[in-house]
C-alpha cells in the first residue's frame, strides 16, 4: 500500500470519527451545508495536532519495520499541513459527499 494513499485513508477516517462526535455531541444528524465551511475550519485548527500525533501513531501500528521514520514523517507532516485553507476545504467536500452518501 502507498503511503500516501494510507495517510489519506486515514485523514478521512479521523475527519469521519469527529464529524460523527460533532453530530452526537450536538444531537444532530448532519450538518447543514451552509454550515459545513465554518465548523470544518472550527475543529481542524483544534483538532490539528492531536490528528498528526494520532497519525504517526497509526502509520507505526500498520508499518511496523516498515515504518518511514521521523524524519520523512516530518517532511510528509510539513508537506500536508502546509495549506490549511486548502486541507479545509477538501475537509468539507469529504463531509459533504459523506453527508450525501449517508443519506443515500
Amino acid at each position: 500500500m502507498e503511503k500516501n494513499n494510507i495517510v489519506k485513508d486515514l485523514i478521512i477516517m479521523f475527519v469521519t470519527e469527529n464529524y460523527k462526535i460533532y453530530l452526537k455531541e450536538n444531537n444532530i444528524k448532519s450538518i447543514e451545508e451552509k454550515n459545513i465551511e465554518k465548523i470544518i475550519k472550527e475543529l481542524y485548527i483544534e483538532k490539528k495536532d492531536n490528528l498528526k500525533v494520532w497519525l504517526k501513531e497509526c502509520l507505526k501500528e500498520i508499518q511496523k519495520d516498515e515504518y518511514m521514520g521521523d524524519l520523512a514523517y516530518n517532511n510528509l507532516m510539513f508537506n500536508i499541513f502546509q495549506d490549511d485553507k486548502l486541507n479545509c476545504k477538501r475537509l468539507e467536500l469529504e463531509i459533504i459527499s459523506y453527508q450525501k452518501n449517508k443519506i443515500n
